[in-house]
């Protein structure tokens, strides 16, 4: 399996890139890529065009760039064969490692995603190689969206509901600071 770190956005409301920001001596696409790294082989992460600084960075696809998470994902998918893609978007830096541990006890055939804080969480899921050519189509008829892609998805529930909270702005970051 190998592991995707979606650290692309425009960090419009947060002020700064999302994906710099640090939290216990690390980014936050440092934390993702050791969260995935109890479960995957070798782990990537898109970041915005032009912000590349390590070998395991990718931009998106100029085809489909800044067309969001699906494109990022089909990104890693074109660079790196596998049958599974574990995906976690850097702005929740409380989600464990023992989440995707979970996740991949469920695979099968089709998504593994996260259900927390009565919703799903598309970005903290398992994703097999099949989804490419899917998620592909969706890119060309300028679909952005992961959810509608998620109908026939093993649904995994989680109690814990801080895990899977997203930093998208400062007064959010400040709180995350706050934990103790």
């Amino acid at each position: 399996m190998i592991g995707i770190v979606l650290a692309g956005g425009q960090s419009r409301r947060f002020g700064s890139p999302k994906w710099q920001a640090r939290y216990k001596d690390a980014s936050f696409e440092e934390r993702a890529r050791n969260i995935l790294a109890t479960t995957t082989a070798t782990q990537w992460s898109v970041v915005p065009a032009g912000q590349s600084t390590t070998p395991y960075q990718l931009e998106d696809d100029t085809e489909w760039r800044g067309m969001g998470p699906i494109a990022g994902i089909v990104t890693v998918m074109r660079h790196v064969t596998s049958d599974w893609y574990a995906v976690c978007a850097c702005d929740t830096p409380l989600v464990p490692a023992s989440v995707y541990e979970r996740l991949a006890m469920e695979r099968r055939d089709q998504p593994v995603v996260v259900y927390a804080d009565n919703r799903i969480h598309p970005l903290i899921a398992l994703y097999p190689r099949a989804m490419e050519s899917q998620f592909v189509a969706a890119l060309h008829r300028g679909e952005r969206a992961v959810m509608p892609h998620l109908t026939e998805a093993t649904i995994v529930s989680f109690e814990e509901r801080d895990w899977f909270k997203n930093v998208n702005t400062p007064n959010d970051y400040e709180a995350l600071l706050g934990r103790k």
